[in-house]
């Protein structure tokens, strides 16, 4: 009988040799660690346009007005980024994402042996994430150029545009952004992967395989840069991790495809295990 459908990521992540765990590990904790930070944004933003409708009642009403349009027809449970209801705030989104992020941390440094296997700490991934804009897909940017009637170039110099303006808005909120981060502490828990919407789980589970993937492909340019043969040991151990999660991610997807599936009827970018497949 097969019980991985029964199993949470953290009970496959947790049965796995240390030498795929340690990035499983790393995968969850540096994707748990962005989602907060996105989130404590998302509570930033909140924030200062609150303090805008204070000051002018009337655009507090106009914008609520503009949200209910844009939220008809979209599912309650898919309506935020994250995929949490409504109802739950930004903050309380961003504090079990940080749950989630100290729980996996702290399993991660009882394993690792080399400072290389540490995970980035909140202030490299701030930097990481202000010195690299995502990038703009040709096809994209081409469907984008054919709908506006407009060229190529007119598109990347709109994303340029608007990635440069993330980023100086991210500087701005980096002060705050650590503030809040490092102000939860020590809140993680052994279930807070499971307190999460199903769509984000589900995710972190596709994360994790690219994170095997990945380091899978690290031994083999190691192992071709040193000639130290030993090292492929840990491939097999790493692709059979990686089998054993893709096996969980495609059984969860099963069992939750409704959720997932307005997530995706919904617009949201959710990525499948086709998404990180690797030759």
């Amino acid at each position: 009988m097969n019980t991985t459908a029964n199993q949470s990521l953290l009970d496959i992540v947790d049965g796995l040799n240390n030498a795929a765990r340690v990035p499983a590990l790393r995968g969850i904790t540096h994707s748990s660690m962005a989602k907060c930070i996105g989130a404590i944004r998302q509570h930033i933003r909140d924030e200062a346009r609150n303090v805008r409708n204070d000051e002018d009642p009337q655009a507090d009403i106009d914008q609520r007005n503009e949200q209910d349009i844009e939220r008809q027809g979209v599912p309650e449970e898919v309506q935020n980024t994250f995929g949490f209801t409504e109802n739950v705030p930004p903050l309380k989104q961003a504090s079990l994402f940080h749950a989630v992020y100290d729980w996996a941390s702290i399993d991660l440094f009882t394993l690792i042996t080399s400072k290389w296997d540490a995970p980035l700490t909140v202030e490299q991934m701030l930097e990481f994430m202000t010195k690299n804009a995502s990038k703009l897909d040709h096809g994209l940017a081409q469907a984008l150029a054919d709908a506006a009637k407009t060229d190529i170039k007119t598109i990347e110099r709109m994303h340029e545009l608007q990635s440069q303006r993330e980023q100086e808005q991210l500087i701005e909120a980096t002060p705050e952004i650590l503030l809040t981060f490092n102000g939860f502490g020590r809140n993680g828990y052994e279930d807070a992967i499971d307190d999460l919407p199903k769509v984000v789980q589900h995710q972190l589970g596709v994360k994790v395989v690219e994170s095997l993937n990945k380091a899978r492909d690290q031994v083999l340019s190691r192992v071709l840069r040193t000639r130290r043969i030993a090292d492929l040991a840990s491939v097999p151990i790493i692709e059979d991790a990686a089998k054993q999660v893709s096996d969980w991610v495609e059984q969860f997807e099963t069992r939750y495809s409704d959720e997932i599936r307005e997530a995706i009827d919904a617009g949201r970018n959710v990525r499948t295990l086709e998404d990180v497949a690797t030759l």
